[in-house]
């Protein structure tokens, strides 16, 4: 299967909500595969990081306008896998596995170059690291082997040293995430009768809660561990949803939430996202906006067998209820359905039959953004961005700001775009303001 390479492809909501809008990321030939991958979009910049081809290991691209443009690739076989980007303030930052100890480095100048490489882990037999951020404190959760415990990285200073703490003696596949006061460790907890979504809470990174039980996922996804199947996002203060693929037949699955607001204690029963009853539903990527606002993509067949596309819901009930599925990607194309690859139950990195472990989105006070890699182009996985305006949710703050790429942007330090038109509005703060020269950070007194 291919389809015309477009720089820029567009879908209107069916029900008449604002555009998706897609946009190819990986400046790479087409006969290569690029997939696993990971972004963020905060302070209009975009950066994004996946597992190439082309390079041998992993390639990162930055956007300084929000992904509307993406700059060449940077490219470094010496990374083995599992990229993830996040954003702070004006840098880019990406974790990854190299030589199976969890690597760090982290960029200034919108990826043009990148800080020496850091061993954060201390190990050189780590699996699945993954990002969360609190103003200049990042948290890092990964698998260390060396000692068989899920641990944390962490680092008060931006990134320019590191300490390590011990979040729990046991798991795998672990994912992190963070709300407004807490950061929280998320993993695989295998079982005879399950795969157990497990959480444990951190104000610090150090100091960890004992795990709860979020939910069961499946114990048949055991015998296909790939992708991840599942991804949290906090917001607020105590609040954190988990979205996962939940086992709802023999090698089928829907995409279920659930939810916690006392900071990952107890949880919601599960909420099933997607309005379609038979379709199977894969790797969900899950984002809250600045207002709770909950955001799901996912992998999804109702279109027929072989007739794959990204799909998304939103709730703006904390995960109670949520929108009718929307499709985002303007094409369809094979996924696992394909020569040679099996149906769900026989897919691998091998003969480019699947993406890798994980999606992402994110969301700020304007837009909902997702990164994805799909092989609608020459039959090979090729990394796609795209975004909409959020609508129904703050309609005030968005149109003070709707339409800003020019000129002077001020953000919150948690990197929502809050006005245009200067500080005289705002309460008394910190704030960084963005001209056409670049970014400083202003305190008001």
């Amino acid at each position: 299967m291919s389809r015309p390479y477009n720089t820029v492809d567009m879908l209107v909501f069916i029900l008449g909500d604002a555009p998706f809008t897609v946009i190819r990321v990986d400046n790479r030939p087409d006969n290569t595969s690029h997939m696993e991958v990971s972004g963020a979009v905060m302070y209009g910049i975009g950066g994004v990081g996946w597992i190439s081809d082309v390079s041998g290991g992993n390639d990162y691209e930055v956007s300084s306008d929000s992904g509307l443009t993406w700059g060449a690739p940077y490219g470094t076989s010496s990374e083995c896998c599992d990229p993830v980007v996040r954003i702070t303030d004006t840098v880019v930052h990406r974790i990854y596995l190299g030589g199976y100890e969890t690597g760090y480095a982290r960029s200034f100048d919108f990826g043009a170059s990148w800080t020496p490489p850091q061993n954060i882990s201390s190990c050189t037999s780590t699996d699945h690291p993954w990002l969360a951020y609190r103003n200049d404190t990042l948290v890092v959760i990964y698998a260390d082997y060396c000692a068989y415990d899920l641990m944390a990285a962490y680092s008060y200073d931006g990134g320019n040293t590191w300490s390590r703490a011990t979040v729990y003696g046991s798991g795998g596949v672990p994912l992190a995430a963070q709300d407004d006061s807490l950061f929280y460790a998320l993993w695989w907890d295998y079982s005879s009768s399950c795969i157990y979504i497990q959480v444990s809470s951190s104000p610090d990174g150090v100091s960890w809660s004992s795990p709860s039980t979020a939910a069961c996922m499946s114990t048949d996804i055991s015998s296909n561990p790939y992708p991840v199947g599942y991804q949290g996002a906090g917001w607020g203060k105590g609040n954190i949803a988990v979205a996962y693929m939940a086992d709802v037949g023999y090698y089928n699955w829907d995409i279920e939430v659930v939810v916690s607001n006392d900071g990952g204690r107890t949880w919601s029963s599960p909420v099933k996202v997607s309005d379609q009853p038979s379709a199977n539903e894969y790797m969900p990527a899950l984002a809250a906006d600045p207002y709770g606002n909950l955001h799901v993509f996912w992998y999804d067949n109702r279109a027929g067998s072989g007739q794959w596309a990204l799909y998304y819901s939103k709730s703006s009930d904390g995960g109670a209820t949520w929108s009718p599925a929307v499709r985002v990607s303007d094409y369809y194309f094979p996924f696992v359905d394909r020569t040679g690859c099996g149906g769900v139950s026989d897919v691998d990195y091998t003969n480019d039959c699947w993406p890798g472990h994980y999606i992402d989105a994110w969301a700020d006070s304007n837009r909902v953004y997702v990164f994805w890699s799909d092989n609608s182009i020459d039959d090979h996985w090729h990394v796609f961005f795209a975004y909409a305006p959020l609508i129904e949710v703050g309609l005030a703050e968005r149109r003070k700001v709707a339409g800003a790429t020019e000129g002077t942007a001020i953000y919150s330090v948690d990197g929502r775009l809050l006005s245009t038109d200067g500080l005289n509005n705002l309460p008394k703060g910190i704030y960084f303001v963005r001209t056409d020269k670049g970014f400083k950070k202003v305190i008001r007194r």
